[in-house]
């Protein structure tokens, strides 16, 4: 015969759980006080329409000449807003953990309150009449209901904040140029069998035969002597031509072969393939590209890039320095690639024949889409960073038909790159969390390495199988890659914490590391073991990234100025040029020849 459970009794426990619940009780309240305030502060001060920014900007639009410390002004209070709106989501997402984690802590310790002291029922007195009971019952209830509330409540605060954030920033600042605001993400339909024209995007969609000659795959070789795409062959940021010029002056002309105007705005770097070299630029209303002759500077061709089915009917709501064209396109043996911010792709012959085009769909995320291109055999690489679906994207480059997807777990800013490693060709992204090594052809994982926090902007940096990858409010990490190419080993061999970039993108040597930061120091490590080579104050600021050239390190500042430093052990600036304007795209150095673009103008210098 059963025996009837005894009651349980313990003073200490009880103790424990009467203090755990007081303690997470006051957690729970706390937190979603501060939840409710942070909606409140968003609600009244919008933290990336900063009226501040817009009346600066408007003095400096109304200014009958430029205006450089107004202009330093802007950029500084925008890089402001930019660090405030990305400290509030991370605040907002840390802020609904901490209060569900409090909640469900707090009812488990209340349960343990009655469980280890429980009320003996004395049969002999009279059980309390019906209203007694049901007090206490209501008693119950009124607390377990009142944590639910709070809890409901500060979640709902959190993702009203989220939501306010973002309808407020469908295109927050991201950054500009070469990194060139590297993210992306809205609701976006999966990537589908595109036209030549402008097809449904749907797997069922036929598209139009591609153009004669478009799809010859080139090889690395081919790659090595063009500029394919942002910082270069695999975007390394490692030229194979080491002749770059080291002198020239843009106010006597001398070195400067040619000028010429870039018709709409665009935070995306040049890409050059043979004599062709290839920009985009767009507003809300247009997106086009460009094709310069490289002997002349003369535009070959200026098309515009018309809307496709299922492209989004609104812009995003890009800030005015990112604008609507931040990606770089990529030049591809006879083919070159745009991407625009609204996730609209297409590919053009050399001609300016459309050889396929189609929407992606706009990216959930705060800036549409700004992750660059990159392209390898037959093969062109999307980044597409939609917080409900990020992924790797492979797109067959002569029809844009998805040839395989790789999800991934988390978004980031910052563009891909393609390294040759010794366990094979590797797609290396950076996301809020890992770095992650593709193996290039099929899109298998081949390694990952937890090391990143925060809203990741800088892209990675390979040199000698160590792979480099840092970023402000995070780490630099220094990865080593050993093994084969079926099972390829990742150890992370030191950190670095000291400073970090915040947009411009590490090159390596390797032997050592290079970056410079937004504060304008450009730093040096050495490879191996993280140690500190130099840290130098630069320039008035880095986005642009550090190009490697030879013997020389080339780095542009956001006034403009072009730094030429000796890549080495000791620092060494050799020369330095002011362009007269601004410095955000990473510039392509060719045969004894530089490109460079600003915001309104490409330059060649030789």
């Amino acid at each position: 015969m059963l025996r009837k459970k005894e009651f349980e009794k313990s003073d200490f426990l009880w103790r424990v759980s009467v203090a755990v619940t007081v303690v997470s009780g006051l957690f729970v309240v706390l937190v979603f006080t501060l939840l409710i305030v942070n909606y409140l502060q968003v609600q009244a001060a919008d933290p990336i329409n900063n009226l501040a920014v817009k009346e600066l900007r408007d003095q400096y639009a109304a200014a009958p000449e430029q205006d450089a410390a107004l202009a330093e002004r802007i950029r500084d209070l925008d890089l402001l807003t930019r660090r405030a709106f990305f400290t509030s989501q991370y605040h907002l997402r840390v802020g609904g953990i901490l209060l569900l984690c409090g909640s469900v802590v707090f009812l488990i310790s209340l349960k343990n309150m009655d469980r280890w002291r429980p009320e003996v029922p004395e049969l002999k007195d009279r059980p309390p009449n019906e209203v007694e009971w049901l007090s206490y019952a209501r008693s119950r209830q009124l607390i377990t209901w009142t944590g639910v509330v709070l809890l409901a409540g500060g979640l709902l605060a959190s993702y009203l904040t989220e939501s306010v954030l973002a309808s407020n920033t469908t295109g927050a600042p991201a950054a500009p140029a070469e990194t060139a605001a590297t993210v992306a993400t809205a609701e976006a339909p999966a990537a589908a069998a595109p036209t030549a024209a402008a097809a449904e995007t749907t797997e069922t969609a036929k598209p139009a035969a591609p153009v004669a000659g478009a799809g010859n795959a080139p090889s690395w070789d081919e790659m090595l002597v063009n500029w394919p795409s942002m910082r270069g062959p695999g975007s390394l940021g490692v030229a194979h031509f080491t002749n770059a010029p080291t002198e020239w002056d843009v106010a006597t002309g001398a070195g400067i072969k040619w000028k010429a105007a870039i018709p709409k705005a665009g935070a995306n770097s040049p890409v050059v393939w043979g004599n062709r070299l290839f920009l985009s630029g767009a507003d809300s209303q247009t997106r086009e590209v460009y094709c310069y002759d490289t002997e002349t500077g003369e535009m070959v061709w200026q098309k515009t890039l018309e809307s496709f089915p299922n492209s989004p009917a609104e812009p995003p709501d890009v800030t005015e320095e990112t604008g609507f064209a931040a990606p770089t396109m990529v030049a591809h043996g006879e083919q070159v690639f745009a991407i625009f911010a609204n996730g609209d792709i297409a590919s053009y012959d050399f001609e300016g024949n459309l050889v396929w085009g189609y929407a992606i769909g706009m990216p959930e995320n705060h800036y549409g889409h700004s992750s660059s291109l990159i392209a390898y055999d037959n093969l062109l690489y999307v980044q597409y960073d939609d917080s409900n679906d990020p992924r790797l994207m492979a797109l067959d480059t002569a029809t844009g038909k998805e040839v395989w997807v790789a999800k991934r777990k988390k978004i980031s800013w910052s563009s891909p790159i393609l390294a040759q490693t010794p366990m094979g060709p590797q797609v290396i992204l950076c996301s809020e969390k890992d770095v992650d090594g593709y193996q290039a052809l099929t899109g298998a994982l081949a390694w990952t390495q937890e090391c990143l926090d925060g809203e990741v902007a800088p892209s990675a940096a390979y040199a000698n199988s160590i792979v480099f990858a840092a970023n402000e409010y995070a780490m630099a990490s220094a990865i080593r890659l050993s093994g084969t190419p079926d099972a390829v080993q990742s150890e992370l061999i030191w950190e670095f914490d000291e400073l970090l970039p915040e947009v411009s993108s590490p090159v390596g040597d390797g032997e050592r590391f290079y970056f410079g930061t937004v504060a304008g120091d450009l730093v040096c490590l050495n490879a191996e073991t993280g140690e500190t080579v130099y840290i130098e104050e630069l320039g008035e600021g880095f986005y642009s990234s550090p190009v490697l050239v030879g013997d020389r390190i080339y780095v542009i500042d956001r006034d403009g100025t072009m730094f030429i430093v000796r890549a080495g052990p000791a620092f060494e600036v050799i020369a330095s040029h002011s362009m007269g304007e601004p410095g955000f795209a990473t510039p392509a150095y060719l045969d004894g020849r530089i490109y460079l673009r600003t915001p309104q103008n490409i330059y060649c210098i030789e």
